[in-house]
């Protein structure tokens, strides 16, 4: 969503380090930003901070483009960290019944989630909005918001599945014609089809073609659970429990005998999807995400909350695999719940890089461009919005380092604990 901002006339950021993921890189390093844009972004000295409003010290930190939450729930910031007791289906459940209800309970979670995001360096989000007015609360953040999307997430499956995609069809139209897109956004709206348990071929069909005709961009969760992969293909499980439990379950919903990606893939080559977790996928559905130039929004906290990241018992991301095949995977928060109960920065992205440096390993570098300039693009905001170069935005995250220690400033960063933080003007 577009902010109001308001940044000082100019200001010259010099600090420790700087560094972003398309080659800005240096030690120390200056970030000179005007009119909520960067200016300019170099080593210290080689940059002329000359007519700057402001010259603000950071000696001890590293700059960095202010980091992409590609997948988050806003509106469930309210609920906070919460234990996982094994069972997916239960747990979904209580999600649904400690979801926020009321227009007030909604507005203050979404703006608790923004404030969190701010404070943690994050300057982008995409959000799944389980209501209209989730979006309507961001829109009106104003100073407090984030650019980004906010995914209208829809349901429909089933013998009621023609009366969803009619219902989708009104909700984007009051989107459409309200507010919401008329409010100067930087990066408007977005559909999700909530999941292939949730909703039919015929809501991802609307949910596309609805995106398509506006310009909108379209996501969904996607081989999240193995108990997901059992009822698209096989017709049972825990989640035909759920659907009746719901009173949402009828005879016509039938097994495919499809993997999930396999069902989807018509719809999916459509092109543009923003397809969240990917957990469960087989080593030839890379080949198939590649080909329908989808993105893919990797939650890895999240991920082993859940238990799906088990390498012991041969259960893995394949996030590595699809980087290699020209995958744009990008990294996510999910939602607050499944985030360390002891991590401060629940809604943090720097929380979501730190767990992959530290638990696989992973290249500090891969684990920046993955953090910012991938998360834009999967956004559709484009692959050089979230750096460090002239006229990308003033949005910036700073982390402390130890200057005086040789090792790279970034790696300081992920093997250490110290918060990372937002500087978006004042």
């Amino acid at each position: 969503m577009n902010t109001q901002t308001r940044y000082l006339p100019s200001v010259a950021y010099r600090a420790g380090a700087i560094r972003d993921s398309l080659g800005v890189e240096a030690r120390p390093g200056v970030v000179v930003v005007a009119g909520g844009k960067v200016v300019a972004a170099g080593k210290a000295g080689a940059v002329s901070t000359a007519g700057v409003g402001r010259v603000v010290e950071l000696g001890d930190r590293l700059l960095l483009p202010a980091l992409v939450n590609a997948h988050a729930h806003l509106d469930l910031t309210g609920v906070g960290q919460r234990a996982y007791g094994g069972d997916f289906v239960g747990w979904l459940g209580s999600v649904m019944a400690l979801s926020p209800k009321g227009e007030g309970e909604i507005r203050g979670a979404v703006e608790r989630g923004l404030a969190l995001s701010r404070q943690a360096g994050v300057g982008c989000v995409g959000d799944i909005a389980h209501t209209r007015q989730a979006i309507t609360a961001r829109v009106e953040a104003g100073d407090g918001g984030l650019p980004g999307v906010s995914f209208l997430e829809c349901f429909g499956i089933g013998a009621r599945e023609a009366e969803a995609v009619e219902r989708l069809k009104g909700q984007v139209g009051l989107l459409a014609s309200g507010r919401e897109a008329a409010s100067g956004l930087e990066a408007s709206l977005g559909i999700q089809a909530h999941s292939p348990y949730s909703a039919g071929l015929g809501v991802y069909g609307a949910a596309a073609e609805l995106a398509e005709a506006r310009g909108w961009r379209v996501c969904t969760h996607l081989a999240e659970t193995l108990e997901e992969v059992e009822f698209v293909r096989d017709g049972r499980g825990a989640f035909v429990d759920l659907l009746k439990g719901l009173d949402r379950w009828d005879e016509t919903i039938r097994p495919t005998g499809l993997h999930p990606v396999d069902w989807l893939e018509p719809v999916l080559s459509r092109g543009g999807w923003l397809l969240v977790h990917c957990n469960y996928i087989e080593e030839r559905h890379v080949g198939v995400l590649s080909r329908c130039g989808a993105s893919v929004a990797y939650c890895p906290v999240a991920s082993d909350y859940f238990g799906h990241h088990q390498p012991g018992r041969g259960v893995r991301h394949r996030y590595r695999e699809m980087l290699e095949a020209g995958v744009n995977v990008c990294l996510g928060t999910d939602s607050i719940l499944c985030q360390r109960a002891d991590d401060p920065q629940p809604l943090g992205v720097g929380s979501q890089m730190r767990h992959l440096y530290r638990r696989d390993g992973v290249d500090a570098g891969t684990l920046l461009k993955m953090a910012t300039v991938n998360g834009a693009a999967a956004l559709g905001l484009g692959g050089d919005w979230a750096t460090l170069g002239a006229g990308a935005p003033g949005l910036l995250a700073s982390v402390r380092f130890d200057p005086a220690d040789p090792a790279d400033a970034l790696e300081q960063a992920l093997r250490g604990d110290e918060p990372f933080e937002g500087l978006y003007g004042s």
